[in-house]
Order: C-alpha cells, then structure tokens, then sequence
C-alpha cells in the first residue's frame, strides 16, 4: 500500500485520466448549477451553496432518482446545455482527464419540455465540448443515455433522430433509469436498431438489481461494456464469463455508497474483481451529486481499498483499453499516458 501523504493527493491529482462513465446533468459544478437555480425565481428553498448540498443526500437509489429529476427541472434552455458542457470538461481538465465519454439523457428534458428537442439538446453539448476542447485541449464523445422509464418505443424513437451526430459528437447509446422497473430486455430492438445504425453499446447493469441484469444486458443487448456491475458477485459463472471475455465493467465507488446500493466500502467488491482480473475501470458518475471526482475516486481505491501505485497505473490503463476510441486513438492515448506516468514516479 503507498504511505499516505501530502504529495499522494497532488500525484492523484496529477496522473492522465480517461472516464468513461459520467453522466453530463450529473457532473454540473454545484457553482454552475446554482446559478440555475437562481434563474428560477419561483424556488425560494435554495438560498446558497449550502442549501443546495443538503438537498444532494439520499436513502436510497429512487430517492436518487427524484432528486436527479428536481435538478434536472432547472436546466430549461439550450444554452443551459452548451454551458454546463463546457464547465463539466472545464472540472474534468483540471483533474488531468484526457478523454472523457459522456452519457446524457434528453428525455429527461424534452418529455416535460416542449421547447427543448433531442437534437437541439445534443447541438449544445456539442457546442460546449468543441468550445471546451479548444480552451484545455479536452476530448469527449457523447454516449445518448435511453432511459429504461421512457419505454422502448421512445427509445427507438431518440436512436433514429440522433444517429445523424454519430461521428460528430456522438458515439454510443447507454441504458439508466430504473433497473429494476424495467429490465434489458425490453430494450433488444432498440440495441439492435443502434448496433447496425453504427452507435457503440454499453448499458448500467448491476447496480440496483442483481447479476440476471447484467446476464440481459450482455446476452439481450449486446452490450460491449457494463455500467457500474457491482452485483456481478452474486452469481460465479457470471465473473468467469466477465474474466475471460475482458468485459470492462465501469464502476462508480463512492456512487455505490451515496445512493446505498452498497452499504460500506469493506462490502464492495471492485478489489476483489480487480484480483480476479476483471476488466475494472473507475469512474465518477454523477460527482456533482455525490460530492466525489474522477482523482477522489482514485483515492478512494488507494485509501479504502489498498491498491498499489502499480495496481492503479493498471486500473488507469484499463480505461483507455475499454473506451470507445480507434485502435490508433488508444495507441497515442497510452504512449501519452505512459510518459506522464514516467515524469510523475520519476
């Protein structure tokens, strides 16, 4: 185990990043969002920052879910979307995050917003990273998140209105909403209809339901990689499966303990995947809502868990090995990653 220190924050700090499992609404700056909030002068609740953060604490992952709907209400315009774009990879630059894969969820806006469409929203985003780009030099690719609560249909619906940005901004369909409500299943057409229209495929599963889910998910779907995958545990045919076939399985720590899906950090099992070479990468999630980031998560695996100096250079590796980029992307991405990496430990 590394001696903690004051120079282990600042190497954390310091080291190339990719995420590859962060939501856009969920990654805002509390700063950014309040200012949001203020926009709306019916809401007299949240006076200041402080206000705001005792509202981000959960029970549970439906209490999760309603809080992410209340924020969600204060995001209304299109440029509320180019700006929180480019504060999110702004953050995210910051921590040294070379790449990142965004998911975000226009349904979540335009079901309860006639003036917002699906397109309109993903012309802001892609306008907020290019801007973001240019100014730290941070790249991202945007993954549309189909939320299991909007059914199938509506689904399909948002895949044959946005296959357009594919290659322009957009890369690949995901799956979030309730897991539990609604099971991958329903979803097979509409995984197939992006398969063959060129989008990449990953779905949450194992996160708030148990290894069937992550079974559906890879079987039914197709699903190249598994959001969070937690319960995977639950069933030891399922880790084999995952082990031999180097699925990457993008976990969220301290997400798992926020929204209680795993009680402690002794309960949950990424040390144990990562030994049983596992294809675990670690990401943020929602680190707006959770009070964490990408380097607190990294933290959290040297702190929490024990992993070695070289344990989290693999982790850190794995990431770029599991993202969505070309072969010569990543190829240029670890030669980066392996001299900064050098200059750092040096």
């Amino acid at each position: 185990m590394i001696e903690l220190s004051d120079r282990l924050e600042q190497f954390v700090l310091e080291i190339p990043k990719v995420e590859l499992h962060l939501h856009m609404e969920g990654a805002i700056p509390l700063e950014t969002l309040f200012g949001f909030i203020q926009r709306r002068e019916d809401n007299k609740l949240i006076k200041n920052l402080e206000d705001l953060k005792k509202r981000l604490v959960y029970s549970n992952f439906a209490q999760f879910i309603k809080v992410w709907l209340w924020k969600n209400s204060f995001i209304t315009e299109y440029e509320d979307f180019e700006e929180l774009a480019y504060q999110v990879l702004q953050s995210l630059s910051q921590q040294n995050v070379k790449y990142v894969e965004a998911f975000y969820s226009p349904r979540d806006f335009t079901f309860r917003n006639k003036k917002l469409s699906a397109c309109g929203i993903t012309e802001s985003l892609i306008k907020g990273k290019k801007k973001a780009f240019d100014d730290f030099g941070i790249r991202s690719e945007l993954i549309v998140d189909v939320v299991r609560d909007y059914g199938p249909r509506m689904g399909m619906d948002l895949i044959k209105e946005l296959s357009g940005y594919l290659g322009r901004g957009l890369i690949g369909i995901g799956l979030g909403g309730s897991e539990k409500l609604f099971p991958a299943g329903l979803f097979t057409k509409v995984y197939q209809e992006a398969r063959e229209r060129g989008f990449r495929l990953t779905a949450h599963a194992g996160e708030a339901a148990g290894a069937k889910s992550i079974w559906a998910a890879l079987n039914e779907l197709g699903a190249e990689r598994i959001g969070h995958g937690l319960k995977a545990y639950e069933d030891p045919q399922l880790i084999n499966y995952l082990q031999e076939r180097q699925t990457p399985l993008e976990m969220c720590v301290v997400s798992n303990i926020k929204t209680q899906v795993c009680k402690t950090f002794k309960e949950h099992p990424i040390k144990n995947y990562f030994k049983e070479g596992l294809m675990v990468t670690i990401n943020s999630d929602d680190p707006a809502m959770f009070d964490t980031s990408i380097t607190n998560e990294y933290l959290v695996l040297i702190q929490k868990f024990g992993f070695s100096l070289e344990e989290i250079r693999k982790v850190n590796f794995n990431s770029i090995e599991a993202s969505f980029m070309t072969d010569e992307e990543r190829d240029t991405m670890k030669v980066t990653f392996n001299k900064e990496w050098e200059r750092l430990t040096s």
